[in-house]
């Protein structure tokens, strides 16, 4: 989260690679394994910062422009941008799988501090340290939308859900709304094409 310029070993950009097409490409190779367990979940984390993304089609990598809180923020819309063309493609091919997504709120890990140890900003991440300590839940709560949604029995696919407190940064989860970029629907199956065309993943949903 909010690191700089970085390449995967692939040479994708490093938070859109690691984020996104990472979570899409091992989705779809366990893929033939999760529609063989009844009742199987795919949970993908997004944040509440994907409220702050734009899906850019001309510069995904960020080559062009690269400003490292945007390209959080479009990993982030990615995710549920993911999710809810997965949660399409198994409705539309009849099959049971259920596709969820969830976000911790503001949970102290080192997540805040890590962007400020690779740019070696010693001041950054004390700050980054000190607004963890009195502004986050513990990671302990963090996890439990995670948790909700692989778990509680009878959710419907595609909801997303998060802390309940005020702006969704603390709390325990429930479901929670998305920003109406996340709701597009041609965007979702744009960046479905093009991840598949730069994972060579392809899902196979009989």
């Amino acid at each position: 989260m909010n690191i700089p310029n970085r390449a995967t070993a692939d040479g994708f950009e490093l938070q859109f690679g690691t984020n996104h097409l990472g979570h899409f490409a091992l989705t779809g190779l366990l893929l033939p394994s999760l529609l063989s367990w009844p009742g199987a979940r795919v949970v993908t984390v997004s944040s509440t910062l994907h409220r702050r993304g734009r899906l850019n089609f001309d510069d995904l990598m960020g080559a062009a422009r690269y400003r490292p809180w945007a390209a959080y923020g479009q990993s982030k819309l990615a995710n549920l941008l993911f999710t809810s063309e997965l949660q399409r493609r198994i409705d539309e091919a009849g099959r049971a799988l259920l596709a969820l997504a969830a976000h911790p709120g503001w949970a102290a890990t080192n997540l805040q501090t890590v962007g400020a140890e690779m740019r070696g900003s010693a001041v950054e991440h004390r700050l980054s340290g000190l607004a963890n300590r009195w502004l986050a839940q513990p990671a302990e709560m963090g996890a439990l939308p995670s948790l909700y949604a692989a778990t509680v029995p009878g959710l419907a696919g595609d909801t997303f859900f998060g802390p309940d407190g005020r702006g969704q940064q603390r709390g325990n989860p429930r479901p929670v709304d998305r920003s109406v970029r996340a709701q597009n629907a041609t965007d979702a199956r744009r960046l479905w094409e093009v991840s598949e065309s730069l994972t060579g993943v392809r899902f196979d949903l009989g």
